[in-house]
């Protein structure tokens, strides 16, 4: 049995070899002497090693063979592909002239029939790239929990196409010896034989717990569709420089290509030749999906693996050594052993007990400088302010995040109390319920306004606690602080931009909506009467006209503060926008009569302020004003559009009666109240006769590509033509009427969406939903037999929905959208920012999606107030995670306003109008539906 080179020698040899298989590799080969006619050329035959099918392993190794029988003509090459088992047999017979195989089955060749050295080492092209190394993998089916460490394989079946391969076991076993575990005793294996694929099919199957095959196997199964991506997982899987699979254990050197030692040496060398003088990552590599060849490699590191884990050639100790030994020197080996001993159990039993507590307390000292490390650095960075005091609050360490927060450094504040960056802004009950949270041992949390180094003040939101030994006594205490100054400054800016008008400083439309909202759900309602009040300035275009917007604006300020002063504390004063206001009056009367004739009154002294001039810009004006009076309750009201749309008619029958005067809305007002009726009645016949019809109107992303539709319903009236929703949708609000025609909306919109997914046409719709409809008991089992007859999909439903559906009943309002939210339905509020805005209910609600009001739209680009609304809009949705729809867009200049703004889903007639929704099927989808 030849023994194994020292690694001097062995590295000098592969050095020698090498320069001569290069040397020869450069000179012109010798012709072969042509064969005579008829006779037969030598065969040479070359055993490759086939870890999956052999018909696989053979045509890719067909080329290789075809080069070979080129560049040596003299003799006729042929390849036979065996397993482990086969290799062995032929070998044994003398079948093979030289063998590719695996490594360690080389190791195990060369010391059972003597093999040359290698003649060539493979290059393998793995991952696009060219390595001569590969490795072992460990892997488990992917849900396997148990499994995460190499040492939780013990007790656990392992599966192994053949305990003879390196790649498919040996390696594997060696790195598990590493961890404690040897094979067989602990932990069992299971031998599937070749292909390697069959221990893929027995981790998966179950019959094994883990399996163990070469780098690269896993990743060709999955490129060939034998795998699925995430079935499996590889155990301790490491990563090595410039090689590109995971594997679970060390590299080792490529297959070598060797000769038998009967084979002519001639013929050996001028097969290593031709073998280093494939061209790397040529044709003939790429035919057989490697890089090419390179010289041998240092093979030593897998006979110590074989040694170490006692397999063939070395699971059989040589009978001469250790008895051997001990026959030709035993006295000697006595003596020494004696002696040996002897010192030994002295200095052992002196040291055992010592050296045990030393190791013991070394270890705790480490791990605990470890984990003190560990926090220091993590509160060091973290991006809080954090102080921690003692019991007098004195300051003991302050990290990076206070100084930057504060300005100070810890040098100038160790030692002081934290009272020093108090602001006056903080009332003393806060401190003083903070120090009594503390005294009696909780933990206090809220905000502070407090001041930086420079003087500044800013705002934190703190948590402070005490802090406890280990028997419990408090020993000091800790502050976690965030700075919210920017939230904080955010929040006002927001809240100002959505509820004060920017012109004249005074309530907005959002505000009074929500002023009056409250008034509506205040509680008792029949013991007061409340009036609200529109007000507009009489021919204030033609002022506007003749002395320009500048001045317009000042009057329009001026007689702003001039209400304000008038109404003072009995009510609210709101601008509406362009030249109109609003008063809000609570508790006017017991009764609508007395509740009229009060809001008359006021009415009555609000036009008489206005009888002396206003001085603006050293010019007289002066103006009159028409009023238009709603008191409520009323039992017909259900939203603040209710009473709103009341006071705006009386006061366009003020303005109808030549202006300068009032007039309170009264239940005759017939003309208006006969054509409701009218459209009522005539909306009901329209909808049992088929008069409806609904349309769509497209919602596109900034890219032009279609992201779904809005459902819109029009009514073509048999006599009147085209009839506006502005006429008939007010109408039905106002009474149940609005359910069944909400109801049809919702059955063809959902007939339509199960039309369109049959289609394989993903498009969401957008319905609108009536807060009466939607308070309905019977509105969610309704629309969800809805859905199961009709076959929609709710994941495309969006229902937009007003702001005052949110004002009564806020928590009823959330569980039942969130049931519906359960079923895959979007929410959507719409015209967001002209009603009950309010971010609270944002942030408990399921919203999905807000839809810019057109109104915020049509100025934007022009209009820096409402740039500004519409940009607090899209910061609130950015930071909710929102979607974001801008209705309305009609010119371009609008559309390029917002294109700067992110992702924001447009609808307007510049993108297209609605249509008739066959008529936009056709157009908008391909192919036409």
């Amino acid at each position: 049995m030849p023994k194994p080179l020292r690694p001097a020698a062995y590295r000098l040899f592969v050095w020698l070899a090498a320069a001569v298989l290069f040397v020869a590799a450069g000179l012109p080969a010798r012709a072969a002497p042509p064969a005579e006619d008829g006779a037969a050329l030598p065969v040479a035959r070359i055993a490759i090693l086939s870890f999956r099918s052999k018909e696989i392993t053979l045509a890719r190794w067909q080329p290789l063979i075809d080069h070979l029988n080129a560049e040596i003509p003299r003799v006729r090459f042929e390849q036979h592909a065996y397993s482990n088992r086969e290799m062995d047999a032929a070998v044994a017979r003398g079948e093979v002239d030289f063998v590719f195989v695996q490594p360690s089955h080389y190791v195990v060749l060369t010391y059972t029939h003597r093999l040359s050295s290698p003649l060539a080492t493979l290059v393998n092209r793995e991952g696009g790239e060219a390595v001569s190394m590969f490795g072992g993998v460990i892997f488990s089916r992917a849900e396997r929990a148990d499994i995460e460490g190499l040492t939780d394989l013990r007790g656990k079946t392992v599966a192994t196409p053949d305990i003879s391969g390196l790649g498919g076991f040996q390696m594997q076993a060696y790195e598990l010896l590493q961890h404690g575990l040897r094979p067989f005793r602990d932990y069992q294996v299971l031998e599937t034989d070749q292909p390697q694929d069959r221990v893929v099919e027995a981790v998966l199957s179950g019959r094994a717990d883990a399996g163990f095959v070469r780098t690269g196997l896993l990743e060709a199964m999955q490129a060939a569709g034998k795998l699925e991506a995430g079935a499996v997982k590889v155990v301790a899987a490491r990563r090595h420089q410039q090689f590109p699979f995971p594997s679970s254990t060390a590299l080792y050197p490529e297959w070598p290509f060797a000769a038998m030692t009967h084979v002519d040496r001639d013929l050996a060398r001028q097969v290593a030749s031709t073998l280093l003088s494939i061209p790397h990552d040529g044709d003939l590599a790429r035919q057989m999906r490697i890089s090419g060849f390179t010289i041998p490699g240092d093979y030593r590191s897998i006979d110590h693996l074989l040694r170490d884990l006692r397999l063939p050639p070395f699971d059989q100790l040589p009978e001469f050594t250790l008895a051997e030994v001990w026959k030709r020197w035993q006295s000697a080996w006595l003596s020494l052993i004696a002696a040996i001993a002897s010192l030994l159990l002295f200095s052992v039993i002196r040291l055992l007990g010592r050296n045990r507590e030393l190791l013991a307390i070394q270890h705790r000292l480490e791990d605990s400088a470890r984990e003190i490390a560990r926090l220091g650095q993590a509160v060091e960075q973290s991006p809080e302010s954090i102080i921690i005091t003692d019991l007098d609050g004195n300051i003991l360490y302050v990290n990076r995040a206070f100084e930057t927060s504060t300005g100070y450094t810890a040098k100038e504040v160790i030692g002081l109390n934290p009272r020093i960056f108090k602001s006056p802004r903080t009332a003393p009950e806060v401190h003083a319920g903070l120090w009594a949270t503390l005294s009696g041992g909780g933990i206090w949390q809220g905000e502070l306004a407090n001041l930086r180094r420079d003087g500044s003040e800013f705002q934190e939101s703190a948590i402070i606690s005490p802090i406890k030994d280990a028997d419990g006594r408090v020993f000091g205490y800790l502050a976690v602080k965030q700075d919210i100054t920017a939230r904080k400054e955010a929040e006002e800016r927001i809240h100002r931009l959505a509820y004060y008008d920017s012109l004249t400083g005074l309530p907005n439309r959002g505000r009074l909506n929500e002023l009056l909202a409250h008034c509506l759900a205040a509680t008792p309602r029949i013991d007061h009467g409340d009036a609200l009040l529109l007000v507009n300035i009489d021919r204030f275009k033609l002022i506007n006209d003749a002395r320009g917007h500048q001045l317009g604006d000042a009057l329009l300020t001026a007689l702003g503060r001039r209400l304000d002063e008038r109404v003072g504390e009995a009510g609210s004063v709101a601008r509406m926008g362009a030249d109109e206001y609003a008063i809000l009056l609570p508790q006017l009367g017991a009764d609508e009569a007395a509740t009229a004739a009060a809001a008359r009154q006021w009415a009555d002294r609000l036009i008489a302020s206005v009888a002396q001039p206003l001085h603006i810009d050293d010019e007289a004006i002066t103006v009159t004003f028409s009023i238009g009076v709603a008191t409520f309750p009323d039992p017909a009201d259900s939203t603040t559009a209710d009473v709103l749309r009341r006071a705006d008619t009386a006061l366009h029958r003020a303005k109808d009666g030549g202006g300068n005067q009032v007039a309170v809305f009264e239940s005759h007002m017939g003309e208006a109240i006969a054509q409701s009726f009218r459209i009522e009645a005539e909306l009901r016949h329209a909808l049992a006769h088929g008069e409806l019809q609904l349309h769509l109107q497209p919602q596109t992303l900034p890219d032009g590509t279609l992201s779904g539709a809005e459902v819109l319903v029009r009514w073509q009236h048999p006599l009147e033509g085209p009839i506006p929703p502005g006429r008939f949708i007010p109408v039905a609000e106002q009474s149940d009427l609005i359910v069944e025609l909400s109801a049809f909306i919702f059955r063809e919109a959902c007939l339509l969406l199960a039309r369109l997914q049959a289609a394989g046409v993903d498009l969401r719709l957008s319905v609108n939903l009536s807060p009466r409809h939607f308070r309905k008991h019977s509105f969610i089992p309704w629309l969800k037999g809805l859905l199961a007859d009709t076959g929609a999909d709710p994941h495309r439903l969006t229902l937009e929905v007003t702001e005052g559906l949110f004002i009564d009943n806020l928590s009823e309002t959330a569980a039942r959208m969130d049931e519906l939210c359960a079923l895959g339905i979007h929410f959507s509020i719409d015209d967001f920012g002209t009603g009950y805005s309010s971010l609270a209910y944002l942030k408990r609600l399921p919203i999905r999606e807000l839809k810019i009001d057109k109104g915020f739209i049509q100025d934007a680009p022009s209009d820096p107030d409402d740039a500004a609304l519409v940009d607090a809009i899209l910061a609130v949705a950015q930071n909710l995670h929102l979607e974001v729809v801008a209705e309305g867009i009609e010119t371009p200049e609008q559309a390029t306003f917002l294109s700067t703004r992110g992702r924001i889903i447009r609808q307007g007639y510049l993108f297209g109008r609605p249509e008739p929704a066959e008529l936009w099927l056709q157009r908008w989808t391909t192919p036409p539906l």
